[in-house]
């Protein structure tokens, strides 16, 4: 979706809510408050202004609900909408940025306040009593946490805040959530290398939780033995506590100097790009000497030759399924979590593992 139908879409839905009444503030204000361009928000006005929902009278003038939208009686919302990440949103996924920015522009269209915050649950093991002081929430505050992990569950818990998870997990406690299991993203993966005659794969598990890297393990596991041949996690399964570009580059290199694999699966952008940068000192090919799959998707992508194999999230199912929770009419199961599956891209970085002598 366009910027201009993202921010279009916000103005409509603030409109019809009844958020602006009357006379509407001025291009450069609502440019500020979606966090695009003018030019951007003047699109977007003139869109709405041909759909009949403002009316401009003069070229001088500011563009003006229409009256028989958005009813002056109807009072602004105050519901506010806190989105709680590990780290700066530039520092993120593609995809999260792309899912976190929709849903703000949806809910400041519904009129909510929204407000990000960036806290480090990451590299916790116990909830941190300075998330009491930092964490600012309060009745009318709904909590979006990327990525989320059991001690900031508990944390929401014990303090009554209302937190979803989008992705993460939050072990056995009464968390929501939804999400796409890079575990089933892994089987699929998997189940394409093997059919190929891939065992030699490799799939680093840098700087995760345990739970998740444990249903990594299990997923890898499950596919190396069911293609006959046995699962060694160290090798299969390397990890670090640091996801750094060094770190990455030496899990690789050391890899092929114990036993060349003949694909790696990658979970993040960044090791992809890495492991790209030592197969080229390597001198080895993609995918004529390494297949390469990476279990998410980057626009960037589209421009490796041949094109990445990779999967691409349901980015609009979720974005839905948090405004339905912010909403209150999301329905949950027993479970209290949403599991939605991954489109996978077929590019042309998989084929058979080349015969060596």
């Amino acid at each position: 979706m366009k910027t201009t139908d993202l921010a279009a879409a916000a103005l409509r839905e603030g409109i019809l809510s009844g958020q602006w009444t009357g006379r509407m503030p001025g291009a450069r204000v609502l440019a500020k408050r979606l966090e695009v361009s003018p030019p951007t928000v003047a699109a977007a006005l003139e869109r709405l202004a041909a759909d009949g929902l403002l009316v401009k009278p003069g070229e001088r003038h500011a563009y003006q609900v229409a009256e028989a939208r958005g009813p002056a009686s109807l009072a602004k919302r105050t519901r506010r909408l806190l989105m709680l990440t590990h780290e700066e949103p530039g520092a993120l996924t593609e995809t999260s940025r792309r899912i976190l920015e929709v849903l703000r522009v949806r809910m400041l269209g519904k009129g909510w306040q929204v407000d990000s915050q960036v806290v480090d649950f990451l590299h916790v093991k116990h909830p941190q009593r300075s998330w009491d002081r930092i964490i600012e929430t309060d009745q009318d505050t709904s909590v979006i946490a990327l990525y989320g992990r059991p001690p900031l569950a508990e944390w929401a818990i014990r303090r009554k805040v209302r937190m979803f998870f989008l992705g993460g997990t939050p072990g056995d406690l009464p968390m929501p959530m939804v999400g796409v299991k890079s575990s089933r993203l892994l089987e699929s993966a998997l189940s394409r290398l093997t059919a190929l005659g891939h065992w030699k794969v490799v799939i680093p598990l840098c700087d995760r939780a345990e739970a998740f890297k444990d249903s990594m393990r299990i997923a890898t596991r499950m596919a190396i033995e069911a293609a006959g041949h046995h699962y060694v996690a160290s090798y299969h399964n390397p990890e670090s506590g640091y996801l750094k570009p060094d770190v990455t580059g030496r899990i690789i290199e050391s890899a092929f100097a114990v036993d060349p694999p003949t694909a790696m699966v990658f979970l993040d952008w960044k090791e992809l790009v890495t492991a790209h940068c030592v197969l080229s000192k390597l001198k080895l090919s993609v995918p004529g000497d390494v297949s390469l799959v990476l279990l998410n998707d980057q626009t960037e992508a589209q421009w490796f030759v041949p094109e990445l194999c990779r999967f691409r999230f349901p980015e609009r199912r979720l974005v839905n399924t948090m405004v339905a929770w912010l909403e209150g009419r999301l329905v949950l199961g027993e479970t209290g979590r949403v599991s939605l599956e991954a489109e996978f891209i077929e590019g042309g970085t998989m084929m058979p593992p080349k015969v060596r002598s």
